[in-house]
C-alpha cells in the first residue's frame, strides 16, 4: 500500500498533505484515528511540504509542484517529499525561523535532505505500533 500526491506549490497544499498523510498512515494502523506516531509523521510531512512550498520556487510560486510519497513495508513507513525548485542555503541567522528540519529530525527516523540540480528531496521513516489503533512504537534505545 502506498501514497502518492502531486501538490501545487501553494500554501493550501500543506493542509491537503496533512489530511491525506494522516488518513493513509492511520489506515496502516487499522484505525481512522491518528495516534501519537501518526501525528508525529504528519507533523514531519507538514514541515517538509511547507518548506518546499515556501523555499523551492521563490517568486515563481504556484507554478511549481511538490510530490509526497509514502510507502509501507510492514510496520515501517518511508515518507518522501520532493520538489523541482532551487536549493537556497539557510541564512546564517534565521531569526525565529529555520526550525523545520530540526522538528522533522525530532519526530522521525533516518531523516535525509538531498538538494540537487533538479530539486530537493526530504526522506524520513517511522515505525508504526503493532496493535490496531495503538500505533505507539518503542523508541530506539528504549
Amino acid at each position: 500500500m502506498s501514497l502518492h500526491l502531486e501538490l501545487p506549490a501553494d500554501p493550501g497544499a500543506a493542509g491537503r498533505s496533512r489530511r491525506e498523510a494522516g488518513r493513509w498512515l492511520a489506515s496502516l494502523c487499522g484505525t481512522d484515528r491518528q495516534c501519537p506516531t501518526v501525528q508525529d509523521l504528519v507533523l514531519a510531512v507538514n514541515e517538509a511540504v511547507s518548506n518546499s512550498i515556501e523555499h523551492a520556487y521563490g517568486a515563481s510560486g504556484p507554478d511549481g509542484t511538490v510530490t509526497l510519497r509514502g510507502d509501507a513495508d510492514g510496520l515501517r513507513v518511508r515518507m518522501e517529499v520532493s520538489d523541482h525548485g532551487r536549493w537556497r542555503d539557510p541564512p546564517e541567522d534565521p531569526g525565529y525561523r529555520g526550525r523545520g528540519i530540526g522538528m522533522i529530525e525530532a519526530v522521525a527516523e533516518d531523516v535525509r535532505v538531498e538538494p540537487g540540480p533538479d530539486g530537493t528531496t526530504v526522506t524520513f521513516h517511522g515505525t508504526l505500533g503493532r496493535c490496531p489503533g495503538l500505533c505507539v512504537p518503542e523508541r530506539p534505545g528504549s
